[in-house]
């Protein structure tokens, strides 16, 4: 009976250590937490894009216009570790109009360490490490959404990235679809080689009441290879890339896949201030069905309706530091029925974090 109380109040014993130390650690884990609450960051920023785009066009694909406007971006919020609460305005205004084109709040969860990093909610396009190739989004989307609805997912390391996001474009409505985009793109290689991908895929639903109308499907899949040097001889930078380009269609209402494919390549060289961008699709005409659905399914530049089309790209850089950019282009449009012309005039500004 001694024996087993002594046995007894050992097990005690050994038990409230065991709390103890339990309660020490998670003391001294709760002060480490208050300490990192303590340190709150402020963080603020302002940026403005403004766009000068004339098009001079004969093609039946795209149409003569001028875009001229400006994006102002004001952010604001609060930064702990790798956790922070971004607040904003992003609001366009197309010179020639009366009043504000339109104004977008942004407000969204950020988390970024030394490889990951995302975000949550209405977030800017800037968030993104790259924009997709102007065959995925037209030049005046961009012009005229500068935040994204949804969730943003990103890997970076020393030998490339990846990411990947939602983009809820169109809420279901009376006569609205359901649209939103599903969308990864990266790249990863060594000593300047690398392969890289673009895909996004389309959710093009019915609207309220349907009044016979079916949901499209839309997958568009850029697998390419690149290789890029820098501090050439007699060049300040080159790049080249080269791949596949295939889009899966169908319209619910026939079943019918349809699967344009082609070529789709990239080539640009700068020295100094000066740039030259060559890009070239050449095979099956992209963005079946356009004549149904239009711009609001098919969200690329137009121009790659032709089974072949050709853009030439002459820039210079007037300034080129991180937080102004500001450049003038030439683009030269070659398709099988019309050669056009188009001129950009584009200023970036961004200033604090």
């Amino acid at each position: 009976m001694i024996r087993y109380n002594k046995l007894k109040c050992v097990r005690r014993l050994a038990l409230w250590l065991l709390i103890c130390v339990i309660g020490i650690v998670n003391l001294y884990a709760q002060g480490d937490v208050l300490e990192n609450q303590k340190s709150l960051n402020t963080m603020f920023g302002v940026s403005n894009y403004s766009f000068f785009d004339n098009r001079e066009v004969h093609s039946p694909y795209q149409r003569s216009q001028t875009l001229f406007g400006s994006q102002l971006g004001i952010e604001a919020g609060l930064q702990s570790g790798p956790n922070s609460i971004m607040v904003g305005v992003q609001t366009i205004k197309d010179f020639g109009t009366n009043g504000i084109t339109s104004q977008e709040f942004s407000y969204y969860y950020r988390y970024e360490e030394a490889h990951f990093s995302g975000a949550f909610g209405v977030f800017p396009r800037e968030r993104l490490r790259r924009e997709l190739p102007d065959i995925f989004i037209y030049d005046s989307l961009r012009y005229h959404t500068p935040t994204l609805q949804g969730a943003l997912l990103q890997y970076v390391d020393s030998y490339g990235y990846a990411e990947f996001y939602c983009n809820w474009i169109n809420k279901q409505g009376i006569g609205k679809r359901e649209i939103f985009e599903l969308v990864t793109d990266g790249r990863f290689g060594d000593k300047g080689y690398y392969l890289g991908w673009n895909v996004q895929l389309l959710h093009f639903s019915v609207p309220r009441p349907t009044n016979g109308c079916r949901v499209y499907d839309k997958l568009m899949i850029n697998p390419y290879l690149g290789v890029e040097k820098s501090d050439l001889r007699w060049l300040d930078a080159f790049s080249a890339e080269a791949g596949l380009m295939l889009s899966l269609n169908r319209d619910r209402r026939n079943m019918v896949w349809k699967s344009p494919m082609g070529f789709l390549g990239d080539v640009k060289v700068r020295k100094g201030r000066f740039e030259v961008r060559d890009r070239l699709y050449a095979g099956e005409s992209q963005y079946s069905d356009y004549e149904d659905f239009g711009a609001v399914l098919h969200r690329g530049d137009p121009y790659y309706r032709s089974g072949m089309y050709n853009r030439t790209d002459v820039c210079f850089y007037m300034l080129n530091r991180v937080d102004v950019q500001c450049y003038v282009n030439a683009s030269f449009h070659y398709t099988e029925y019309k050669f056009d012309n188009s001129q950009q005039v584009i200023l970036r500004v961004a200033l604090g974090k």
